[in-house]
This record gives structure tokens, C-alpha cells and sequence, in this order.
């Protein structure tokens, strides 16, 4: 009987607690771009984003961490070590 009353209160609580925890979301999520958005575009290149990552980010929702965004972004420009062609030879 408790452990039932344990699982209801925790599936309750899930909802408060993404409500309440939703301004140090968006703070965080606006702290990143921030940062991101004061990087030169040698910096951002040097981590593999550009500026067009950044206003891309921008639509994503207040709240929404853009790091998975710009890990995506990354990924689709790398070009893969293996097999690669030298084209200095």
C-alpha cells in the first residue's frame, strides 16, 4: 500500500516539479547563449558551430537546453577520419 502511494506521489510531483524548475531552465538555456553569442566567429568555428547555429537556436523554446542542437550540427560537418582520402598526396 505504500509503495503504491509512493509511485501516485511521485507521478503528481513530476509535473510540479518541471513547473517550478522552469525559470532556472530558461535562465540556463539564456546563460549559454550568452556566452556563445560573445565568442568572435574564429572561436565559434573553432568549436565547430557558426553564427547561423546560434540563430537557430534561437527558435528552439525558452526553456529547450541548445546543446543538443549545436551537438548535431557539429556531427553533420565532421567529415570521417577513416577511409579519407589524403589529398595533400
Amino acid at each position: 500500500m505504500a509503495a503504491l502511494f509512493a509511485r501516485q506521489t511521485s507521478r503528481m510531483a513530476a509535473p510540479l516539479m518541471r513547473v517550478l524548475s522552469w525559470p532556472a531552465r530558461v535562465a540556463a538555456a539564456r546563460r549559454t547563449m550568452s556566452e556563445l553569442a560573445r565568442m568572435s566567429d574564429y572561436e565559434l568555428r573553432d568549436i565547430g558551430l557558426s553564427r547561423q547555429d546560434l540563430n537557430d537556436a534561437t527558435s528552439l523554446p525558452l526553456d529547450a537546453d541548445p546543446s543538443r542542437l549545436f551537438v548535431r550540427r557539429r556531427a553533420s560537418r565532421e567529415r570521417p577520419a577513416a577511409g579519407r582520402a589524403d589529398l595533400a598526396a
